[in-house]
Formats: structure tokens, C-alpha cells, sequence
């Protein structure tokens, strides 16, 4: 109003202020119509989540509770008045502190009770939405179990093995010791017997390595390897498995060692260099190196044996897989070395990468990270 109380005057409803207005009124409507939706996904997502049998907590970055679904409650014990509240003071067990303060959270933690409860649990962070965390966490009991089943009848049908062959290979060596026509009758059928038998025993020998591997993660403390020395006694081994038919040779960098554990290790580093010795013909060169660069410390193992086609490489780790299976049973192959260094790889946090051609030869390397290079 004016000074006389009067009405003032405002611009008519039409023109460039209608047009203003019309707009401004649009921009509002799509602004309302676009929290509404991001309010039905986000309403949509919490009552997927709630549904879901894993317990799912989002955490901000100092690791304060902002929600979680419901199977939190029953297997977590959160409640609602949890919000807000950091999670280390509700899972207090030591393992999860420690996992919950690296800043890489690639490996999951697993533990074999939680909040009380008796069972194998799978832990799991993942940052998303700039510092916030996701703690995911699963029952794996039954399949823990399973896989437990599956590591102890490997290892006890393996142990049972050991017996029938120890008494069947006495008796071939017996045979073999035969005097007269009988010794030149059966030479040949008991030699085959005696190469089977050996190779049996390889299997049970490389079943049983790989049992106690997938165990669990090696519960044994790590130390430190001396792996210049493991590959020394290893050239002296490739040697007589080559019977000098080879020219081999290796490149080790001295006092480059490992922070991990020894058998394992001592498996990879054999494997790869058996398997270039038996692979290979007479007359050619094998190349083993160990050495360090600023990605981590390697260990190469290069043959010029007959090489792999490229639709096997992926799946040489695999048990069993043989890209030959005569010139496997020839050699004393067992299908298993591969599965081996795989496994006790991935202990080590370490990775295996293969390149071949065929008639050319093959190149193995495995990559350690830095972490757990001593010098």
C-alpha cells in the first residue's frame, strides 16, 4: 500500500512477465517431480535392501552408522537407536578393527564367530558416494562346511592311497630284482608298472599339497624366505630332472627375499621349472629370473618348449586340465602343479600371467607386490 492505503500497482499478468512466470512455474514442477523420483528410488532401494539375506550397514567416513536392513538386526544385533553410533564400539572383535582401518578393502575378512554367534561369517567393505562405506556381511557356514567336506575326503582318500601303492610298488621292486628268463620275460610290462605307479604317487603327493593349501589361508606365522637360496637348491634339482639334455639358466637377483612361507613358495618356484624342463626338447634353453622393480619383486620362468594355443591359457589352472594328455602321461604330468602355484599365489597376494606360442615356447611370471618384498 502507498502512503493514501491504496493498492499498489504490480505489471499485468501477461507478456514478459507471463512468460517469466510460466517458467519459473515449470522449473518448480520439474524440480518437485524430480525429488519425488529420487525419493521413490531411494525408498525403492532401502526396501530391496531390507530384503536382501546379507546384512548391509552404510557407514560415512568417520564410520558412523547411517542405516542398515533388517537382517543387520538378527545377525549384527543393531537396533535403531545403533544410528549414529560407530560401528567399532558394537563389533568390538580385534580381527574387524584392524580390517575396518585399511584403506584397501580388495580381500574380504572371514571369521569363525561373530556377536556371539558360532558360525563362519564373510565380511566385506565397499567405498562408494565418495568416503562412504558399505559393510556387507554374509553367512557362508553351509558353504564353508561344504568346501570342508570336499578338502578333508581329497585328503583322507589321498592318505588312504598311500598304503595299497607303497605295498604295490614293494612288490614291482621285488620282480624287478627276478633272476634269469622270468627278469627278461616281464622287464618291459614292470617297467611300465613301475612309471604308473610313480605317477599315481605324484598325484596323491600334488592332491595332497593342494588340500592343505585350500585348507584355509596358512595358519602358520610368516617369515621371511630366503628365495636366492630356495632357487640355488632348485637349479641343482631342474639339472638332474634334465638330465643336462637342457641348457639352463638362471638369473637371481642375492638378497631379494620374501615376507611369506617357505613350502609354498618352494612348490611355485619348482612347478614352474619342472614343467619347462618336461615340456621342452632336448637342446633348448630355460630362463629363470628373479629380480625387483619398482611394481614388485618377479619370478620368470621362459622356455622354448612347444608352447601353448591361446584357447588353453586360460584355464591351465585349472585341476587336471592337461593341454596334452599323452605327452602329460609320458612326462609324469599330473594336471595338478598349475592348480598348485595358483593357489599359493593368491596366499601371497601375488599373480600368475602366462604368455605362449605355439612351437615357440612358453613365459611364465609371477608378480609379488612390494608389500612383502624384503631386501
Amino acid at each position: 500500500m502507498d502512503e493514501r492505503g491504496s493498492q499498489a500497482t504490480f505489471p499485468p499478468a501477461s507478456g514478459l512477465w507471463s512468460e517469466l512466470s510460466y517458467l519459473v512455474s515449470k522449473k518448480q514442477r520439474a524440480l518437485e517431480k524430480h525429488a519425488d523420483l529420487q525419493l521413490y528410488k531411494s525408498e525403492q532401494f532401502k526396501a530391496a535392501s531390507m530384503q536382501i539375506p546379507d546384512a548391509i550397514v552404510s557407514l560415512d567416513q568417520d564410520n558412523y552408522i547411517e542405516w542398515f536392513n533388517l537382517p543387520s538386526q538378527s545377525m549384527l544385533g543393531l537396533r535403531r537407536q545403533d544410528r549414529g553410533r560407530k560401528v567399532e564400539g558394537i563389533i568390538r572383535q580385534p580381527e574387524f578393527i584392524e580390517y575396518l582401518k585399511l584403506t584397501d578393502y580388495q580381500d574380504a575378512l572371514i571369521l569363525n564367530s561373530l556377536q556371539g554367534k558360532q558360525r563362519t561369517f564373510e565380511l566385506k567393505i565397499i567405498s562408494y558416494f565418495e568416503s562412504h562405506k558399505l559393510l556387507v556381511v554374509r553367512d557362508i557356514t553351509e558353504l564353508y562346511q561344504l568346501a570342508q567336506i570336499r578338502r578333508d575326503f581329497i585328503a583322507n582318500a589321498s592318505h588312504e592311497l598311500r598304503t595299497p601303492l607303497t605295498v604295490l610298488k614293494g612288490y614291482l621292486e621285488l620282480m624287478q630284482d627276478m633272476p634269469g628268463e622270468q627278469q627278461l620275460l616281464w622287464k618291459t610290462p614292470l617297467e611300465h608298472m613301475e612309471n604308473q605307479s610313480n605317477r599315481m604317487q605324484s598325484i596323491i603327493e600334488d592332491l595332497l599339497i593342494l588340500s592343505s593349501m585350500e585348507s584355509d589361508s596358512i595358519t602358520a606365522e610368516a617369515s621371511i624366505v630366503d628365495v636366492p637360496e630356495i632357487l640355488q637348491n632348485i637349479s641343482i634339482e631342474a639339472r638332474q630332472l634334465g638330465s643336462d639334455a637342457h641348457h639352463i639358466i638362471f638369473e637371481i637377483t642375492p638378497n631379494l627375499k620374501l615376507q611369506g612361507h617357505t613350502e609354498p613358495l618352494k612348490s611355485v618356484f619348482m612347478n614352474l621349472v619342472a614343467n619347462a624342463v618336461r615340456y621342452s626338447p632336448e637342446g633348448g634353453n630355460i630362463t629363470i629370473r628373479w629380480y625387483l622393480d619398482k611394481e614388485g619383486a618377479h619370478y620368470e620362468v621362459k622356455d622354448q618348449g612347444l608352447g601353448i594355443a591361446a584357447e588353453h591359457i586360460p584355464r591351465l589352472t585349472e585341476r587336471f586340465y592337461r593341454v596334452d594328455k599323452d605327452r602329460s602321461r609320458v612326462t609324469g604330468g599330473t594336471g595338478l602343479g598349475l592348480s598348485i602355484v595358483k593357489h599359493a599365489l593368491e596366499q601371497h597376494g601375488a599373480t600368475l600371467n602366462v604368455e605362449s606360442v605355439v612351437g615357440k615356447g612358453s613365459f611364465f611370471r609371477c608378480d609379488f607386490p612390494l608389500d612383502i618384498v624384503v631386501q
